[in-house]
């Protein structure tokens, strides 16, 4: 059976207008406003439907392919270029392409959402005790529109069907939740676990908890609208100044500059704990919130204004109040259910310093956080959901993920190809080891663009689109996020560690390993001094184990860094710079390289370096 997921929405083009809320840089003044006939923020705005939008194919239930939308069109979160969404038309392409397949060979094409009328009276019922008249009718329209427009599943087909110029054979929207549930627990490798699923909102939830055994889910319990973990921790971003879409983890490395104490009191009554491990932000949807946030935290910061210590205290109390939340859900959980194993999916299991939490606080025995967590890995959930729906019960299981290496890879002939289409600019040489060359050029305190084999699926660079860097060295992280990333200097940089040696480093506080770079660990306090680089300022670093069945290759770049320095581990970042998604082809690869301070470029087996005043202007 073969099935194509996919994650996703976006308007009629012939409509001509758009959701004010999909552009990604929304002042703090703009999300609490009724604008465009789209409703604020703390409202739940349907139209905040569709970023990072991305594809998946599943064959016999194994994931043979998936990638986002935003690394072919090179614009972050699948938005084109005036804020509206995108369907993943790219990442279906080439899913299919890569699998030698076409639109009518897949028996079901699965969605990630699945929103009908009563679906949206029973949102709009759940906000109104919180609304004035006036509010309300204008929630209701709003919602009313944006449903009509681009959620109800004759609008979803219809736009299916123009994107990839056919029908589909046989189409099966899953609930938002259910879609995260399944893209965790389906790939976990576990025979029965605890699911948490985290985010903004789905159809009515913003969260979801499950038990999952065999090839099935069942549902304990679901968070309703408008307690939400996700949409305060975006609403308190955009007051801090950064980005309403995907700036969330800005926060996380700022909070551990500040003391949360400052406005922890502040924080416990915004979000509340209940007795029977639920929690409730109650005043998320009333009209008074904005007000409240001026009063209790001050001004919110202009997007170019200095990050202050105030800053960094509303950042870090933030922080631990949703780990509370979260903790106080999970204990329950536990002692009621007595699972010793975790799956967590959405987009707040994105957020590392939570899952370090987790992992510390001992309630489980194995945790497994889908590694595309955000709405991009909605599309693996529901063509997982949907084959396990589709296929039957006793269904094999597909395989726990070691690796997230499903994207796009590119020929020796087509990297040649784009090199030469550069060497203007460029010079290059074949290298018999690769990796020996580059751990040489790290070990000198060079950084280097490293482009290996298919592309990571997930927001993390994993050692197939990296920039790399020698972690020894203090003056690094200022130098990669500052001529490099061109990002704020406060950013922390991740440790790439071979696994066997991770534990010499880092307290696993009781994983195994993190392949996925989602737990934020403590580093032990004797490696420090060693390696300031990837050392974030509370003594963390967010890891990568690799291992060398998983990426051999990386592997043994970091052994053969060992080998000239003794540290058994590198500085790992995405190959991109701020505001860009993380490179794909070649010539994304080249583009970056020559417009940043990067100092050499691996491409396959290829060297490269930029020709300069003193370099010979011919051919290499």
């Amino acid at each position: 059976m073969i099935v194509l997921g996919y994650s996703g929405f976006t308007k009629d083009s012939r409509l001509g207008n758009r959701s004010p809320f999909a552009k990604a840089n929304q002042g703090f003044d703009n999300i609490f406003a009724f604008r465009e006939g789209e409703a604020p923020f703390p409202l739940f705005p349907l139209g905040f439907f569709g970023h990072d939008a991305s594809a998946a194919l599943v064959v016999d239930g194994e994931v043979v392919a998936c990638a986002a939308e935003e690394r072919f069109t090179r614009t972050k979160h699948s938005l084109n270029l005036a804020g509206n969404t995108l369907l993943p038309k790219n990442a279906v392409a080439y899913c299919l392409e890569s699998a030698g397949l076409k639109l009518a060979d897949v028996d079901i094409v699965a969605h990630y959402c699945d929103f009908q009328e009563a679906t949206i009276e029973e949102r709009f019922g759940l906000l109104r005790p919180f609304l004035a008249e006036d509010q309300a009718a204008l929630l209701k329209a709003a919602y009313q529109q944006v449903f009509q427009q681009m959620l109800r599943r004759e609008s979803v087909i219809a736009q299916f069907s123009q994107m990839q110029a056919a029908a589909p054979k046989s189409f099966l929207p899953v609930r938002h939740h259910e879609a995260h549930a399944a893209s965790a627990f389906y790939l976990s490798g576990f025979g029965e676990s605890l699911i948490l699923t985290l985010d903004g909102t789905g159809e009515l939830e913003s969260s979801l908890l499950a038990v999952g055994s065999g090839s099935a889910m069942r549902e304990l319990s679901r968070v309703l609208l408008p307690t939400s973990l996700g949409t305060i921790y975006l609403i308190l971003t955009v007051f801090l100044g950064f980005h309403s879409l995907g700036d969330e983890y800005k926060v996380m490395g700022l909070a551990a500059y500040g003391e949360p104490q400052r406005y922890r009191s502040f924080f416990d009554s915004l979000i509340l704990l209940e007795n029977d491990g639920r929690y409730s932000t109650p005043l998320l949807a009333r009209a008074a919130f904005k007000d409240l946030l001026v009063r209790e935290l001050g001004e919110p910061r202009r997007p170019d204004a200095v990050v202050e210590g105030r800053h960094a205290d509303i950042a870090a109390a933030l922080q631990e109040g949703l780990q509370r939340a979260v903790l106080h859900t999970l204990k329950h959980a536990r002692a009621a259910t007595g699972l010793e194993r975790l799956c967590l999916a959405g987009g707040v299991a994105l957020n590392c310093s939570l899952n370090g939490a987790i992992a510390r606080s001992g309630l489980f025995r194995d945790i497994f956080v889908q590694p595309a967590a955000s709405d991009e890995g909605g599309s693996v959930g529901a063509a997982l959901q949907a084959y396990y729906r589709s296929a039957g019960p006793f269904s094999p299981r597909a395989k726990r993920w070691e690796h997230v290496y499903l994207g796009p890879e590119y020929s020796p002939e087509e990297i040649l190809q784009a090199l030469q289409r550069h060497e203007e600019n460029l010079r290059w040489l074949p290298q018999e080891d690769i990796a020996g060359a580059v751990a040489a050029r790290l070990a000198r305190g060079q950084v280097v663009g490293w482009f290996q084999g298919r592309m990571e699926f997930g927001p993390r660079a994993l050692g197939n689109r990296s920039i790399l860097g020698d972690p020894r060295d203090a003056a690094m992280k200022d130098r990669i996020n500052a001529k490099v990333k061109r990002r704020e200097p406060f950013r922390p940089f991740a440790p790439s560690v071979l696994e066997e040696e991770a534990s010499a480093y880092f307290e696993l506080s009781g994983l195994t390993s993190s392949p996925f770079m989602l737990f934020t660990l403590p580093v032990r306090a004797e490696q420090r001094p060693l390696i300031p680089a990837v050392t974030h300022v509370d003594g963390t670093a967010r890891i990568q184990t690799v291992s060398r069945q998983a990426n051999p290759l990386f592997w043994e770049l970091i052994w053969k860094f060992k080998q000239l320095t003794g540290i058994p581990l590198v500085l790992n970042t995405s190959f991109n710079v701020r505001n860009e998604p993380i490179i794909c082809c070649p010539e994304d690869a080249i583009r970056c390289f020559l417009s940043t301070d990067i100092d050499c470029l691996a491409m396959d087996r290829y060297l490269v370096e930029k020709r300069g005043p003193q370099c010979n202007a011919a051919s290499p």
